[in-house]
């Protein structure tokens, strides 16, 4: 479900986004992945493996509470008369009030008339449960740790078919989200993130001096929208 908060930011709204954990399949491949246990492609786990990482992944899974904000801006990408030290074309981003220069990003949203801003988070109880774990079982802390990555990027997931679908609708299709912190983009990008959104107010997400959110498994990501010219 989504509804729009009270007011309105820089002339567009902030909504909130809301599911039940239940509805997020859980992926142990993706578990393990981020547990740095890779194996071969026909890699199975052996009894102690598979149970330590279902219990983590059900200790996830029943402590997140997840939760989301997004706005929505018009967006203009021109080519810059600048480039990169290595020669790299920069792009020009433009929304709101908000202006500044990318080759990655810009590259991700040069096709684009509007973005979308959103914050994610599984919620505080999905820290205290790691921290927990990591003073009496560094196995299990791992696993959790790897769960909570695993479940992070399921609800980003469904967030975003959630802007999708609503996208569809007008004949636009989402490009693939891109996180401050990534390509030249850097974690600065975050105060943006936070200040249109008010992550604190909305969402009791902060941002320490190192630009490190928390609770820890958060996302902020950019999602560029464009016309869908199979339609």
């Amino acid at each position: 479900m989504s509804e729009e908060t009270s007011g309105e930011i820089k002339n567009a709204a902030v909504f909130h986004h809301r599911i039940n954990s239940n509805v997020l399949i859980p992926d142990y491949k993706e578990v393990y992945r981020y547990a740095g246990i890779f194996g071969k492609e026909d890699f199975v786990p052996d009894e102690q493996l598979s149970r330590l990482a279902e219990e983590a992944e059900k200790e996830v899974c029943n402590n997140m509470n997840c939760r989301g904000l997004y706005i929505r801006f018009p967006l203009t990408v021109t080519e810059s008369d600048q480039i990169t030290y290595d020669g790299k074309l920069l792009y020009d981003i433009k929304f709101g009030d908000v202006s500044f220069s990318s080759h990655f990003l810009g590259l991700n949203l040069k096709d684009c008339n509007a973005i979308y801003l959103f914050a994610a988070t599984l919620g505080p109880a999905v820290d205290k449960a790691i921290q927990k774990a990591s003073r009496i079982n560094a196995a299990k802390a791992v696993m959790l740790q790897a769960s909570g990555a695993m479940y992070i990027e399921k609800y980003c997931d469904a967030l975003m078919e959630f802007l999708s679908e609503a996208e569809s609708k007008e004949g636009n299709v989402l490009c693939p989200r891109f996180s401050p912190g990534y390509g030249d983009i850097p974690l600065e990008m975050q105060k943006t993130f936070f200040e249109l959104l008010q992550c604190q107010k909305n969402l009791a997400l902060t941002l320490n001096n190192s630009l490190i959110m928390s609770p820890e498994k958060s996302v902020t990501a950019f999602i560029g929208v464009k016309k869908n010219n199979g339609v």
